[in-house]
């Protein structure tokens, strides 16, 4: 036999190694996982903003309670996948209510182009009455929850401070001591007015943007009268 058939092959040294060449795909080993993770996030985020977007049209089709039944088949996914994004029904208005601030916040903000404070409230009139009508079905449907939900009752007391904020900076200061006129006025031009103009009244929205222009006309109306009234 030979002595190169018995000869033992030397284990490589280091100059041998450093030699090999380089795995071309050593320096994307991550990458096919970041992918998966990627498309995992993102299929994630589809599916849990497919489900508040069933939720929202179920409110808005007049289902004012919608339960997570109706809501997985409305969102196409299954019941299991529903309280997976959302830990209940209460989570999940909670979502909603991002996406209504998110109209609510820009419209209550909107600077009146009128040059009196009487005129600026008669635009603020018109502009309330678009945002009351995109949210009417949603606060229809959070009055149903309001006795059983923490959240709700307490967006509903940030709402109203808003709105009452709002009016207070359009009024004239001199009007601002005059107790009844500010709480008839805050009333009068709340969302609960809206609601029942337009749904237990049945008046269509120019309609009862007319009567709440008429019922705030009246109210200054009062006022002017009642500091022109001799005192005693």
């Amino acid at each position: 036999m030979s002595q190169s058939s018995t000869t033992p092959i030397p284990p490589p040294t280091k100059t041998m190694r450093a030699d090999r060449p380089a795995n071309p795909n050593s320096a994307r080993i991550g990458a096919p996982f970041n992918q998966v993770t990627d498309g995992r996030l993102h299929r994630s985020i589809a599916t849990r903003r497919r489900i508040v977007t069933a939720l929202e049209e179920l409110i808005r089709a007049g289902v004012l309670s919608p339960t997570a039944e109706q809501v997985a088949q409305r969102a196409d996914v299954g019941l299991r996948t529903v309280f997976r994004h959302f830990d209940d029904m209460e989570t999940l208005y909670r979502e909603i209510n991002v996406d209504l601030e998110a109209i609510s916040i820009p419209a209550l903000k909107m600077r009146l182009q009128s040059p009196t404070w009487e005129d600026r409230l008669m635009e603020s009139i018109a502009l309330r009455a678009q945002l009351f009508e995109k949210l009417m079905p949603y606060y229809v449907s959070a009055c149903v929850h309001r006795h059983h939900s923490k959240f709700i009752e307490e967006q509903h007391a940030r709402d109203v401070k808003a709105q009452r904020t709002v009016l207070e900076k359009i009024l004239a200061v001199k009007l601002l001591d005059r107790c009844w006129q500010i709480e008839a006025l805050d009333l009068l031009l709340s969302i609960d007015s809206w609601v029942r103009l337009r749904r237990e009244q049945g008046l269509t929205p120019e309609r009862a943007i007319e009567v709440m222009r008429g019922g705030a006309r009246a109210c200054l109306g009062a006022t002017t009268m009642e500091s022109k009234a001799p005192k005693d």
